[in-house]
């Protein structure tokens, strides 16, 4: 960022600014998001979103690094190894849960499970946020099971998450009562896979 902001005002421009970067990123490809798609997105001039950033490859960089922060914290307090130990079946369905919240707040997350291979920023943000949440989840069944062997326990949480990523991949679009039965069903099955996998 050229300048961060320092008033009340500023700050409202710098977010009303990242907010739409993502949701362009969301909707189309990052080679069509210009700075002047980006002011008439957002409703904030061509100088201003040069006097608090460089170009568009730090707008990108912004949104990445707000969304790490938001998905860190929210990991970190609401996915612990008490949360894997206690019950893992608990643990995924607040992950589904935790992911629906972000896509909100973040709509371009949604790459996390509609895994995005393109070149450029998207793809390489698709991957960075997966390995992410990845770390996250081998870590803490790590220090909630540690005496289950290592690759036994990483194959383990594979299928676990590999059962949730085809089931959420597979969930319709629209807002309805069929999604919200699948949501439904996917937590069931995520939820009985992993007390399957880790609990006796």
């Amino acid at each position: 960022m050229s300048r961060p902001p320092s008033q009340n005002r500023s700050r409202a421009r710098v977010e009303r600014i990242l907010t739409s970067a993502a949701a362009l990123l969301a909707e189309t490809g990052e080679e069509k998001i210009t700075v002047r798609a980006l002011a008439a997105h957002s409703g904030v001039s061509i100088a201003t979103i040069y006097q608090f950033f460089d170009d568009m490859e730090a707008v990108r960089a912004a949104v990445a690094e707000r969304t790490y922060a938001d998905l860190r914290s929210v990991l970190e307090d609401r996915l612990t190894e008490e949360v894997a130990r206690t019950s893992p079946g608990d643990f995924f369905c607040t992950l589904i849960d935790l992911i629906g919240e972000l896509q909100r707040r973040h709509p371009q997350i949604g790459c996390l499970v509609h895994a995005d291979y393109a070149s450029g920023f998207r793809g390489a943000f698709a991957m960075e946020l997966r390995k992410f949440v990845i770390a996250h989840i081998r870590s803490t069944f790590a220090r909630a099971f540690p005496q289950m062997d290592k690759e036994d326990r990483d194959r383990r949480l594979e299928v676990v998450q590999s059962a949730m990523l085809g089931a959420l991949q597979a969930l319709p679009s629209r807002v309805d009562a069929r999604r919200s039965e699948h949501l439904r069903q996917t937590k069931v099955l995520v939820s009985l896979y992993a007390k399957t996998a880790f609990l006796p």
